[in-house]
């Protein structure tokens, strides 16, 4: 027997999507910025693929509390309200997004990423991507943004 969760749990979970996804727009915001420049780290977008996948994993968790769907379209007083469709419009951009910025990074034969080099002396130099060779990520991380309302 399944049993539905009480208003706090899914106030919690509510507040908590919410709360997730603004702070996904700021960081992700900041970082389209940053890969728009004339070059960027490849460490940038690392951290960018790395946000997306946990985001997507935190709020699949989050969505699954039951009652939610109810809740949500109380909170914003309107019955016809599809929160479900709203988040697997985000969902889906986040996860375009992140498989744009891995596909973007060269691989070796064993499928491991080419982004640092040791030079002569024995520093690390981090490889970096232009604005142009981010163009196609910077486009659907602008289609994430625009899905976080």
């Amino acid at each position: 027997m399944a049993f539905r969760a009480t208003v706090p749990v899914t106030e919690q979970a509510f507040d908590r999507i919410r709360a997730q996804a603004a702070a996904s727009k700021a960081f992700l915001t900041n970082s389209r910025n940053a890969m728009a420049q004339s070059t960027s780290p490849a460490t940038v977008a690392l951290t960018v693929i790395q946000h997306l996948g946990q985001t997507v994993l935190i709020m699949e968790a989050l969505a699954a509390t039951p009652g939610l769907a109810q809740y949500a379209r109380d909170q914003v007083n309107d019955q016809a309200y599809d929160v479900g469709a709203e988040f697997t419009t985000m969902k889906n951009a986040m996860i375009a997004a992140r498989d744009s910025l891995i596909s973007t990074f060269p691989k070796d034969g064993s499928n491991f990423l080419l982004y640092q080099t040791l030079n002569a002396d024995g520093t690390i130099a981090t490889r970096t991507f232009t604005a142009a060779g981010l163009a196609a990520a910077v486009a659907q991380i602008d289609a994430v943004i625009a899905a976080i309302s």
